[in-house]
């Protein structure tokens, strides 16, 4: 189910949290971790997720593929 997404100017990876089975966009960079909403969900240092049930309609129409198409 991962897909490569883009949402506010960053490629994230769209996935389910492997700690909670929920919908999240995953970091693909350790840079990316200071984005808002995103929260730290493993032992790692790179495990990293912005759950989609913490952003608004607007947040999530943000969410495109990496040809610009709309990812629901």
């Amino acid at each position: 189910m991962d897909q490569t997404v883009i949402y506010n100017g960053q490629i994230l990876t769209l996935t389910r949290c492997w700690t909670t089975g929920e919908l999240c966009l995953w970091i693909t960079d350790l840079e990316q971790i200071g984005m808002p909403k995103m929260e730290f969900v493993g032992g790692h240092p790179d495990e990293y997720c912005i759950f989609l049930k913490n952003l608004t309609k607007s947040e999530l129409a943000q969410i495109t593929s990496l040809n610009g198409a709309h990812w629901m």
